[in-house]
């Protein structure tokens, strides 16, 4: 009786596992996509202004002040009544629902070395009925409107005249101020979750941290992937320490080569000719890699990289997944996404680009 008790406990824990590299492998694809420097997005946001770098509001270093934007100014009150100010935000609900009810909501996060910001912010839903995995990026420009509540917090702490505080990405930071509580145990999850809410009308159920460079060590300890290269790839930022080289046709990628493939929107052929493929050609490139990554390696015959994969996970994965919720919910929303081959859906949120006071924002409605 023990040893079946046993042997079921192991096999929930290796679906779980595989849960979780799906996860990483997934999400570290439109993580990767939104970094650097590899040209425009074809989006309104994007259409009128250059993307600015983002900083570190609280700690701007000599390396990035010449991108200190100009302070607003921001009147909050000298005293207010907490109690009588519900919410955290006067935003105005998104016009479109991106999520289904009854859908299990993951938020996801990738940070940006440098400055600690979340440089990838989106929602990974869980649609059962729909058999659907849906993808939902915000971009980490977005402009929030805090209320009097909130800015008195940021005005105590001397940070309410400084603009990057009024991005979504620098959300995580201003939760600990308030001390705000939720689902979650840390203050900066619970109030990200909480701004998320109140803009999109979305229930975060869990989150997830990931540090991206675990896709390249997780695709290498597979053995790579074979994959269709549609076309000559070849793009080099020294800046990125990124180098892009794949040549047209079946290939086997490792995982910096993967990498470059996930990543890669301009660049050159081997005429030496410009090609720009655009982010919606990026984003099939990336569905095209995520499906040949999990019908080539989804599969109990790689039962021997467990050792590894936990290993790779520890270093690049944080989340509030826990127990009790593993063994009711995510193992069988698991199971359903590989035995029914959900649907995997993008959607990358855009607005209106507008620099205000010298800073750099994005205006959804």
């Amino acid at each position: 009786m023990g040893k079946k008790k046993s042997s079921k406990n192991g096999f929930k824990k290796n679906v779980f596992i595989w849960l979780s590299v799906f996860v990483v492998i997934t999400v570290s694809v439109f993580t990767l996509g939104k970094l650097g420097l590899l040209g425009k997005d074809n989006t309104e946001a994007l259409s009128t202004f250059e993307s600015q770098p983002t900083i570190d509001p609280i700690d701007i270093t000599d390396k990035n002040d010449q991108y200190i934007p100009k302070p607003s100014n921001i009147s909050t009150p000298g005293k207010i009544d907490y109690d009588s100010i519900a919410g955290l935000t006067n935003e105005n609900l998104y016009s479109e629902q991106l999520v289904t009810k009854g859908s299990k909501n993951i938020l996801f996060v990738g940070s940006d070395k440098l400055s600690g910001l979340y440089d990838t912010i989106g929602i990974l839903s869980i649609d059962k009925e729909n058999e659907k995995l849906k993808l939902i990026m915000i971009p980490r420009d977005l402009h929030i409107d805090y209320n009097e509540k909130v800015r008195h917090y940021l005005e105590i702490h001397g940070k309410a005249d400084n603009p990057g505080f009024y991005k979504i990405n620098c959300a995580h930071n201003i939760g600990p101020y308030l001390k705000y509580k939720g689902k979650f145990e840390p203050y900066s999850m619970n109030f990200l979750a909480g701004v998320i809410k109140e803009k999109f009308g979305i229930e975060v159920d869990d989150y997830v941290k990931i540090n991206p460079e675990g896709f390249v060590e997780m695709v290498d300890l597979f053995g790579g992937v074979d994959l269709e290269v549609p076309y000559d790839m070849n793009y080099d930022d020294p800046y990125q320490d990124l180098s892009i080289h794949l040549k047209k046709g079946m290939q086997q990628l490792n995982g910096k080569e993967a990498e470059g493939f996930v990543r890669f929107r301009q660049g050159y052929n081997t005429k030496n000719e410009h090609i720009q493929i655009g982010d919606v050609e990026r984003k099939n490139n990336q569905l095209k890699f995520i499906n040949a990554f999990i019908k080539q390696h989804g599969t109990i015959s790689n039962i021997d990289k467990l050792p590894g994969l936990i290993n790779t996970l520890n270093k690049n994965l944080k989340h509030s997944i826990g127990v009790g919720d593993l063994l009711t919910s995510y193992i069988g929303y698991a199971k359903d996404a590989i035995t029914k081959k959900y649907e995997i859906e993008s959607t990358t949120l855009s607005g209106k680009a507008k620099m205000v006071d010298g800073s750099y924002f994005i205006y959804i409605n």
